[in-house]
C-alpha cells in the first residue's frame, strides 16, 4: 500500500543555509506531493523541540508516513523516517552548545530505535552514524544531496552586478558557510595572511550559528578579508562563478553542499581532504589537509599561478555537479517513504 506522505517542516521557518536548502528543495519535488506541516511562526530551540515532540505528532494522519529532514523529529512517530545529515555531535560534542550536543546525541538514540529507517547523505555519514547509533545496514541508506537552479553558470553580467552590489574591487576567493568551529575559519584565515596576496581579496560570508560554540574573531580589514554576512540565493550564485576559487576548508561535513553548489556555477574549488569531501567532489578539487595551513596557503597560490589548472577544475566541476540532483534525490526519498511500512 502507498503511504501518504507529511512533512516535518519545523525547519522551514528558519533562515535557508544547508540542511533547510535540502528540506525545501526535496518536499517540493516529492511525487505524490507531501503534506508540509509547519509551525506558525518561527521558534527558538526549546520551543522547537516542544513543538516537535508535542503539537506535530497531534497532526499526523493515520494514513500518512513522517519525513523530518533536518536531524530532528518526533520520539512518538514511529511510522517516519528521518534525515541525520552527519555524525558530528557524536563525533566533535565540544563544537557544539554542550546542552545542544547532549539533546541531540540523545534524540537521535531513541530516534534510531523507532523510527522505519534512516537516510543520511554520505557513506561516511552512514559508517559514522552506524557506529555511534548502533544501527545495522538495513535501517540506513545513502541518498546523495543535490544542486539546481539557481545554482548554476552565470553571465558575465551577473557576476559584474554582484561584485558591483558589494564593492569588491579585486578578483577574489570566496568562503560560504556557517561560522561555526568544524568550518575551519582559522586555518583559513592563518593561510590567507600567510600568503601575503595583495591583488585578490578574501571573501567570507555567512554567520554564527545559534548551537556553535565560538568559531573565530573577525581580522582586521587590511587583511584583503572582506566580511559581508549571510548573502541570499539571489547572489550566491554569481559570487561563487565570480570567483577565483571557493575554498571549503571544512575539518569535517557529512557530505560538503557548499562545493558543489560552487562547481555547479563554475568555480574552482579547493577543498579539505578530510570525512566526506573525496566522495562528494572527486577528481574536481586540488584537496589539502585542513589542519595545515601551509598547504592551504600552497594550494591558494597554485591556483592563482596555474590558470590551466583552473580552468581544468572549472570543467571538472561542472561535469561532476552534473551527477547530483534534486530532482534525483526527491525522486529516492519518495519511492522510500511510499514504501517503507
Amino acid at each position: 500500500m502507498t503511504n501518504e506522505i507529511s512533512v516535518n517542516g519545523r525547519c522551514f521557518t528558519r533562515r535557508i543555509t544547508g540542511v533547510e536548502r535540502y528540506a525545501h528543495e526535496i518536499s517540493m519535488r516529492m511525487k505524490p506531493n507531501p503534506r508540509i506541516i509547519v509551525p506558525d511562526k518561527a521558534l527558538g530551540q526549546v520551543s522547537g523541540h516542544l513543538w516537535e515532540q508535542v503539537i506535530l505528532p497531534m497532526k499526523i494522519q493515520k494514513n500518512e508516513i513522517l519525513w523530518s529532514p533536518a536531524n530532528a523529529g518526533p520520539w512518538t512517530i514511529s511510522n517516519q523516517v528521518i534525515t541525520i545529515h552527519d555524525a558530528s555531535v557524536f563525533d566533535h560534542p565540544e563544537w557544539f552548545r554542550p546542552a545542544f550536543a547532549a539533546w541531540t546525541r540523545l534524540s537521535w538514540k531513541i530516534l534510531a530505535k523507532r523510527v522505519k529507517l534512516i537516510i543520511t547523505v554520505s557513506n561516511f555519514s552512514r559508517d559514522r552514524l552506524k557506529v555511534n547509533l548502533k544501527i545495522s545496514d538495513e535501517k540506513i541508506c545513502v541518498i546523495p544531496n543535490g544542486v539546481g537552479k539557481p545554482f548554476e553558470a552565470q553571465t558575465q553580467n551577473s557576476i559584474n552586478a554582484v561584485r558591483e552590489k558589494y564593492r569588491i574591487g579585486k578578483p577574489y576567493f570566496l568562503f560560504v558557510g556557517t561560522h561555526e568551529p568544524r568550518k575551519n575559519l582559522g586555518i583559513l584565515v592563518q593561510a590567507w595572511k600567510q600568503a601575503q596576496i595583495n591583488d585578490h581579496l578574501l571573501i567570507i560570508t555567512g554567520t554564527k550559528g545559534i548551537v556553535f560554540a565560538e568559531a573565530i574573531s573577525k581580522p582586521e580589514e587590511s587583511d584583503n578579508i572582506k566580511w559581508l554576512g549571510y548573502i541570499s540565493d539571489t547572489d550566491l550564485p554569481a559570487l561563487y562563478a565570480g570567483a577565483s576559487a571557493a575554498i571549503v576548508p571544512s575539518l569535517y561535513e557529512g557530505f560538503g553542499l557548499t562545493a558543489l553548489e560552487a562547481m555547479a556555477c563554475g568555480a574552482p574549488v579547493i577543498a579539505s581532504s578530510t570525512t566526506a569531501f573525496p566522495e562528494t567532489v572527486g577528481n574536481a578539487a586540488l584537496f589539502f589537509d585542513p589542519h595545515n595551513a601551509n598547504e592551504l596557503t600552497k594550494a591558494v597560490k597554485n591556483l592563482m599561478e596555474n590558470k590551466s589548472l583552473a580552468n581544468t577544475l572549472r570543467e571538472r566541476g561542472l561535469q561532476r555537479a552534473k551527477i547530483f540532483t534534486w530532482d534525483e534525490s526527491a525522486r529516492k526519498i519518495s519511492r522510500i517513504l511510499s514504501r517503507v511500512s
